[in-house]
């Protein structure tokens, strides 16, 4: 019994280190999609999940559940009904919702007790709470609340995590999974979505969502009906793998969705680019080209733009035209480099106000050369001149001939002999 034992507790930690490597290895990508809402997509090996974090502060967002005349519908259908940017799964069900379920401000009529105790809810001005309703299963609500969905169990209670959970067993084993969390000033919304149940991806144990949940601020969070029922869609498409290889029918669902008449900046990078090397001092041009995925036209005059920072100095540049929502936008930054060898250079895609418009950094590699040398002046080959003597004789010189001045004073010297020798010349 007890080397049977000491084997399974080997087995459960080598299991935990395949399945759980350290959160510093994580490859995560975050993007904005929506005002008042971030996404995240973490990959790594074993893991497949989706973080979304809803700002319940944010004047453009609501948060809703199934009304019961729309239970028993997939996720796809319902974020497609009530027209949500966001969506999930939520109740376990059966016969009926397990435990408080309420849309729209009205309670499921067929609710059975098995532990879903432990409820979110929020109100039409998104004040949310979370509480226990073992002694209310079936309502009444809350004061000032109209949407609810229950799971089991506490993942976290007023920032405690449970570690001896009694049911559901699975919580122990890797699986599909389907979480909801507040923080603790109730101002932040934490769904998580992961995947599992497939090749190199099991799924999420109970301990490893309340690792998930804690590193974002979960305060309070559920566990929510899980399995092959976990699906999250956003933006009207199915973002994760379920494991079943399709959605499930599920009773009831969370969504978000964005007020009518809200107007907000929102961006997606779809491209960038730049030279593979540049000259040091000489101007060169880098793009970023962004889909406009909020709700107000991008033009140069008014609208998000890039910016590039090198060594102190920032380049900005507007949207080339105009970009109506949906529409893909141009941003070419005129960057002069100032030293040569290999840039890493950063760029962001801010609002008119200076905000961060996409989480996602934008990178760019370029190697700087140095300009080329400047070459010696060419100095033209000369013959070299002699002066021309101005003693009568009006000859040029020539290489390697005598110049005009030489013969003068030859013919000055010759005059000169000659009149001495005329005055020792005896008179005859």
């Amino acid at each position: 019994m007890y080397d049977s034992r000491r084997r399974a507790g080997a087995f459960a930690v080598v299991m935990a280190m395949t399945v759980a490597p350290s959160m510093a290895s994580a490859v995560d990508r975050w993007t904005a999609p929506h005002p008042g809402i971030r996404h995240l997509h973490r990959v790594r090996p074993g893991v497949d999940l989706h973080v979304v974090l809803v700002d319940l502060a944010s004047p453009e967002v609501s948060v809703v559940a199934t009304r019961p005349e729309d239970r028993f519908t997939t996720t796809s259908e319902f974020a497609r009904r009530y027209g949500t940017v966001v969506a999930v799964n939520a109740n376990f069900w059966g016969r009926g919702s397990c435990g408080l379920a309420a849309g729209g401000g009205e309670v499921y009529p067929t609710i059975y007790e098995d532990g879903c105790i432990a409820t979110l809810g929020v109100g039409p001005s998104n004040n949310a709470v979370a509480l226990d309703t073992s002694a209310s299963p079936h309502g009444p609500l809350p004061a000032m609340i109209t949407e609810a969905w229950s799971g089991k169990p506490w993942l976290m209670r007023d920032g405690q995590a449970p570690r001896n959970w009694v049911r559901p067993q699975h919580l122990y084993r890797p699986n599909p999974r389907t979480a909801a969390a507040l923080t603790a000033d109730h101002r932040t919304m934490i769904l998580l979505s992961a995947d599992g149940r497939r090749p190199g991806v099991p799924g999420l144990t109970g301990f490893q969502m309340v690792d998930v949940l804690r590193e974002f601020g979960a305060h309070d969070a559920i566990n929510l009906d899980g399995g092959g029922s976990t699906t999250l869609v956003m933006n009207s498409h199915l973002i994760n793998r379920p494991s079943d290889r399709h959605e499930r029918t599920v009773i009831t669902h969370l969504g978000i969705r964005l007020r009518p008449g809200a107007a907000w900046y929102a961006g997606q990078i779809t491209g960038r680019g730049a030279p593979e090397s540049v000259t040091a001092g000489r101007p060169a041009t880098l793009w970023v080209e962004a889909r406009n995925t909020g709700r107000r036209v991008w033009t140069g005059a008014e609208g998000p733009s890039v910016e590039l920072v090198d060594g102190g100095r920032t380049w900005t540049a507007r949207v080339n035209g105009e970009v109506q929502p949906g529409g893909v936008g141009r941003f070419e930054v005129a960057w002069e480099p100032r030293t040569f060898g290999n840039a890493s250079l950063r760029a962001r895609l801010v609002t008119p106000e200076g905000g961060l418009l996409v989480d996602e950094p934008i990178r760019f590699d370029v190697a700087v050369r140095a300009p080329a040398a400047p070459s010696e002046p060419r100095v033209a080959a000369v013959t070299p001149q002699v002066m021309t003597a101005s003693m009568g004789f009006g000859c040029s010189a020539q290489p390697g001939a005598p110049s005009g001045l030489a013969w003068g004073v030859l013919g000055v010297f010759g005059s000169l002999v000659a009149a001495l020798r005329k005055r020792r010349r005896p008179a005859a």
